[in-house]
């Protein structure tokens, strides 16, 4: 309510001084003998030409008006005398009117009927006293005396409804309700945002203040939503960004403490959801990060907890209910299809819709999950499915690098909620080369990402997760995961040789090919420890020792091999890591626990290994120095 009327201050005072400037020049046009002969400056080469402040003649840009002075700081004391009086009569004239209904109502002076009257004529007064104030140029005091008017008339209202039980509570709120309106629509004629907030609270604190004998949470719903949408509504077409937050947080927070048991109905869910769904439809257009995100957010939370319907009642109400979360994800999806959120400059909004774009899907799958309805029952991976085809289709076809990364997502996620660990780590694998071919050949924006991350989380899970998961009988080199194992290094290295690089790489991009291979690389020397020893230690356990002893060091001496081919030091580097590991474990392990035979073997197999590598080494070197 304080900066409207600075401004227009402010304006007055440029007004003022613009009429002054058009004075002077009618003067300088009726008088020009006046004025004495103006000396001709030399002119320069080049002169720059003068700044166009208004579109008016030469004259006016020969002398232009005076400068506009800044506002003057604002006094302490005019500030007490204007805002701090105001606010401290306005306070104290509804304490008087609170402090005489009750006094009168215990000495018995006035008929109740009268008290409560004498409180509306009042208050109704003053709000038109206000109104005529705000008239004449008073609009910071005219709007504090309709606020004490408005709050005369709650009052009377409230003590007819209430304590005097004059008329029906009911009533007693529609009054409230009505008067309302009539402050909302004075607030609306002078553009007050603090009236309007002021009426939008009175409106609110109806039902507190005069709750029914019987509450009806239905009703309570119904009368909340006709408040606090209209307001929201009409806080938006103003412009009012504090009363927009007002109305929808008090509309969902009045809801969950006053009608919890009708939330939990597909009625209360869609009452939920249509405050998100006019928060994002509003914030589209209005740059309010905190109504978007936070109502948003608190209308996720409030579904989490009224979705979950009786499991006993009837599917049709559930699928209602889930219907409201599917109509705020949806309408996010569309409102991320364009522009992509990702790819706008850095600000906060950008950051908000950034991170509803992340949790939109995954808060519509844990309300899914947490309702159990029948048709996804056995189906866990069916939903994620259908919203990664819905994200990935949009991407596909927009190039948007962040719908197709989702939508791959999504599916990888299904994967996981439907399948054994072995055959997630082979779809993540199929995942991981559906996504490179669709950078390859359709050069699709976001894709060669995806690869790359579900290559190595499909590596991940299959030696570090789904390996425990094997059966002890089954064929050690044909079971599912050895097949899994096989496809993958097969995959990894077959990627490392189509992977391309941009004409802009980025560092991971330039490295992607590099980190294929060393999946590949890893893949083949841990998979395949695996299995010798699991194959041979079935036999003895010495066997799968010396298998895993002479696996190391023949896996090294090949990797030693390969770097001097490739001209790689790092490739041989790793190699000699892998040779000094196994020598460690010979040294150290081996030595104290294999019998004579089996040392025998392994020593006789470093000694190979390691006279290989040095020959190696040494014939390199022979070449450099010719």
């Amino acid at each position: 309510m304080s900066e409207a009327p600075d401004a227009i201050e402010r304006l007055e005072r440029r007004v003022a001084m613009l009429e002054d400037a058009v004075r002077r020049l009618i003067a300088l046009r009726t008088l020009p003998d006046a004025l004495p002969p103006q000396p001709t400056p030399p002119t320069p080469r080049t002169r720059p030409r003068p700044e166009r402040v208004f579109d008016v003649d030469a004259t006016t840009l020969a002398h232009p008006p005076a400068t506009v002075a800044p506002a003057p700081a604002v006094d302490l004391e005019q500030w007490f005398g204007q805002r701090g009086l105001l606010v401290v009569g306005v306070l104290a004239l509804l304490a008087a009117a609170a402090f005489f209904l009750k006094y009168a109502f215990d000495r018995n002076w006035i008929q109740p009927l009268v008290r409560s009257l004498l409180a509306i004529v009042a208050g109704t007064g003053v709000a038109i006293w206000g109104h005529e104030r705000i008239g004449r140029g008073m609009r910071r005091y005219g709007a504090g005396l309709i606020g004490a008017g408005a709050g005369l008339v709650y009052l009377g209202v409230w003590a007819a409804a209430g304590p005097y039980a004059l008329v029906d509570r009911r009533v007693g709120v529609l009054l409230l309700a009505a008067s309302t309106v009539v402050v909302t629509t004075l607030a609306l004629h002078h553009e007050i945002e603090n009236l309007a907030m002021w009426a939008l609270a009175g409106a609110y604190l109806a039902p507190a203040l005069l709750p029914p004998p019987v509450p009806n949470q239905m009703a309570f719903l119904g009368y909340l939503e006709v408040v606090g949408i209209g307001t929201g509504v009409l806080a938006f077409t103003q412009g009012w960004r504090r009363t927009f937050d007002f109305a929808l947080f008090g509309y969902l927070a009045l809801a969950a403490s006053g009608a919890a048991e009708a939330l939990r109905t597909p009625i209360g869910c869609w009452f939920i959801a249509t405050a998100a769904v006019l928060t994002l439809h509003v914030t589209r257009r209005q740059p309010w990060i905190e109504a978007r995100l936070g109502v948003v957010l608190v209308a996720w939370l409030m579904l989490a907890t009224s979705v979950n319907l009786v499991p006993a009642g009837p599917q049709a109400a559930l699928w209602l209910g889930l219907g409201a979360a599917f109509a705020i994800a949806g309408l996010l999806w569309g409102q991320h299809l364009d522009p992509d959120p990702f790819a706008l400059p850095e600000s906060g909004s950008v950051a908000a819709d950034r991170l509803l774009f992340l949790l939109s899907p995954f808060a519509l799958l844990l309300l899914a999950s947490a309702a159990e309805p029948q048709l996804l029952q056995g189906r866990p991976g069916a939903l994620p499915v259908v919203l990664g085809a819905a994200y990935g289709a949009a991407g596909w076809t927009r190039r948007r690098a962040s719908l197709l990364v989702m939508g791959f997502v999504l599916v990888a996620l299904a994967v996981v909620l439907q399948w054994s660990t072995t055959a997630t780590a082979a779809a993540w694998t199929g995942l991981a080369l559906a996504a490179l071919a669709a950078d390859l050949w359709a050069d699709r924006p976001g894709a060669r990402s995806v690869a790359l991350g579900l290559a190595i989380l499909a590596g991940l899970d299959l030696l570090l997760v789904a390996v425990w998961s094997r059966r002890s009988g089954a064929p050690v080199f044909w079971d599912s995961w050895a097949l899994a194992l096989y496809a993958y290094i097969v995959a990894t290295a077959g990627a490392a040789r189509a992977w391309r690089v941009p004409a802009t790489p980025a560092t991971w991009e330039r490295r992607g090919a590099e980190a294929f291979w060393v999946m590949c690389g890893v893949a083949t020397l841990i998979g395949g420890s695996i299995q010798l020893t699991s194959f041979f230690g079935r036999q003895t356990t010495l066997a799968g020792n010396l298998a895993l002893s002479v696996w190391w060091l023949v896996y090294a001496g090949a990797m030693v091999q390969l770097g001097f081919r490739l001209n790689r030091k790092d490739v041989r580097s790793a190699g000699l890591l892998v040779a000094a590991a196994a020598a460690v474990k010979v040294v150290l392990y081996d030595l104290s626990t294999l019998q004579a035979l089996y040392r025998v073997a392994v020593f006789f197999a470093l000694a190979l290994i390691a006279l290989a590598v040095a020959y190696a080494y040494n014939k390199k070197g022979v070449e450099q120095r010719r």
